[in-house]
């Protein structure tokens, strides 16, 4: 069974947080991308990679994790968000600002651990634990990719990085 995230862009004017839609009629995330059409989410597409980084959420690769999950909601989420997460089963829960994505260091590098391997004749595990000497060390900025960085930019464009957050959360 797949993973898939549920993210929703805040931004807070004066004093309160609103989803971004309902501040700019925005459908710019993904506008354009390769693998999938625009949406009023960001980083809205199955990425084991970057949910390990998000949030260590199927972590495979034993990427960085910007932070651990807070596995709760912000008290003051708007209440758009709030409606949407009710009676969901979505699990761990993170909120991270457009600030903290910003001061990432994306240029550090890490083993990819994730590898392919056979584990029975014809039975492949793509989620495999490389070993030493297997996987590759790779630069997280390339290792997330330009869509990623796409999304930063567009959440860039909502305003002062320390007033737009994330909110997502993963099902199973």
């Amino acid at each position: 069974m797949g993973c898939d995230i549920h993210s929703f862009a805040e931004v807070r004017r004066d004093g309160k947080w609103e989803q971004s839609g309902a501040v700019f009629p925005l459908d710019e995330f993904g506008q354009g991308w390769e693998k999938r059409s625009h949406t009023e989410h960001p980083f809205d597409w199955r990425s084991y990679g970057l949910f390990g980084f998000l949030a260590n959420v199927r972590n495979y690769s034993c990427a960085p994790c910007i932070q651990e999950p807070t596995y709760e909601l912000p008290f003051d989420v708007s209440d758009k968000v709030r409606e949407e997460f009710e009676g969901s089963d979505w699990h761990s829960i993170n909120v991270l600002t457009l600030k903290q994505l910003l001061d990432y260091d994306y240029e550090q590098t890490f083993w990819d651990r994730r590898v392919t391997k056979e584990v029975r004749p014809g039975y492949f595990d793509g989620a495999a634990l490389a070993e030493e000497g297997e996987g590759e060390t790779k630069k997280l900025r390339d290792f997330l990719g330009l869509d990623f960085f796409r999304d930063l930019d567009v959440l860039n464009s909502l305003g002062d990085p320390e007033n737009v957050r994330i909110i997502f959360a993963f099902d199973n």
